[in-house]
């Protein structure tokens, strides 16, 4: 075909021969987008699609290898370690946080457990960096490590299985590390964390207190060492009366670190094993729930309400007033105040004080006219009797 006259008899069969020859390498390249106009059969989908995934092959590990999430394919747990391992050692760079914050620290999250090998690094990380979302990272971490070698804890938290690390450090020719091995320097690293009261340390020091609550309290020693740590802050932000006053621009910075004490503590403490025969348990309990902080008033009064589960006596005789707890903000500390009021006021072994049952019960029919739906119907369901154990369900119930 003549391209100036655009005649097809003018094309010589040499130069039509020509073209067709030199066509394909002249040809555009088919855009990916455009659907094919002839019929695909199935073996040439077979065909392209191996060689397309010949082609993506080295892409995808080329994409491991500079530390680009997939976001397809899990990243295998060794190579996150071994990234971890060597981040830490560059953890003054802001390159190695950026990698750990946004690849690797977020990866290793979907793995079942964490191995112990990788307490050094962490502990590392915690001692040399102030980046608040690595910080929040190896507490995180630390705190599953400590989970995992304990009946309590945290649950599984991913979703893909990892082996038993501490037998496959049994079979280790060199000896591998194992959780007992870092369990106790994890502890006692966030034990003296703990204890450090810098006003610049505070935030650190509530995620410190949080990682505690999840080593193994079967240990009798750890457990110890935990309400140790527990009742010692509370001892220091307990006798604090001026802790609701505001000044002129809010509250006060004192003020609100030892409010987030208050909840950090009472919370740790919800965590922890239920100890009915300890008297200082039960005085940091009642005492919590005149804090400031409404969140550790829940805490507080679901403790007292446990509590009362196991010696009604004791907690009736240590409890104030708690007409200040009607007007609190929090919803669950008014659900849990209906479920207090209900035990001490069915307790059998307050027959005699019958003043101390009907004070309470009058708390209780008060939080039945609550604004709160939730609080009305628990305090209406503790009033019919719904919550009284099998024992005495006879002779409280309605006929």
């Amino acid at each position: 075909m003549d391209l100036i006259s655009s005649d097809p008899k003018s094309s010589s069969p040499s130069s039509s021969k020509t073209a067709q020859v030199s066509s394909p390498s002249i040809q555009s390249p088919r855009s990916p987008f455009k659907k094919s106009a002839t019929p695909v059969t199935m073996g040439d989908r077979k065909s392209k699609r191996s060689l397309t995934h010949t082609q993506n092959a080295p892409v995808s590990s080329g994409k491991i290898a500079v530390h680009v999430p997939d976001g397809k394919k899990p990243v295998s747990y060794a190579l996150l370690a071994r990234s971890i391992h060597e981040l830490a050692a560059t953890s003054d760079q802001k390159k190695s946080q950026r990698q750990l914050v946004y690849y690797v620290f977020p990866k290793l999250a979907i793995y079942n457990s964490v191995d112990p090998s990788l307490a050094p690094s962490l502990l590392m990380l915690g001692q040399q960096c102030k980046d608040r979302t690595i910080l929040r990272y190896v507490y995180y971490y630390l705190a599953r490590i400590l989970s995992d070698s304990g009946a309590q804890g945290l649950t599984s938290g991913g979703v893909i299985p990892t082996p038993n690390w501490d037998a496959l450090a049994d079979i280790d020719a060199l000896g591998g590390v194992t959780r007992a091995d870092v369990v106790p320097r994890i502890i006692d690293r966030l034990a003296t964390e703990a204890l450090n009261d810098d006003v610049e340390f505070h935030s650190r020091r509530l995620q410190v207190v949080k990682a505690l609550t999840y080593a193994p309290t079967t240990n009798p020693v750890i457990l110890s060492k935990l309400y140790e740590i527990v009742f010692g802050i509370l001892d220091k932000v307990a006798d604090a009366p001026d802790m609701r006053k505001k000044g002129i621009f809010g509250a006060s910075k004192e003020s609100i670190i030892g409010s987030n004490l208050q909840y950090a503590a009472l919370s740790a403490l919800r965590r922890l094993p239920l100890d009915p025969g300890n008297p200082l348990f039960l005085h940091r309990a009642v005492h919590g729930i005149s804090f400031a902080d409404p969140v550790a008033v829940r805490h507080a009064l679901e403790l007292t309400s446990e509590l009362a589960t196991k010696d009604p006596y004791a907690v009736a005789m240590a409890l104030g007033a708690l007409h200040d707890v009607l007007r609190s903000p929090d919803v669950l500390a008014r659900v849990a105040l209906a479920r207090l009021c209900h035990t001490i006021s069915r307790a059998k072994s307050l027959n005699e004080r019958a003043d101390i049952k009907s004070q309470f019960n009058d708390l209780l029919y008060q939080l039945i006219i609550d604004r709160s739906a939730t609080v009305c119907f628990e305090a209406i369901a503790c009033a019919l009797g719904k919550s009284d154990n099998a024992d005495s369900c006879a002779s409280t119930s309605i006929p």
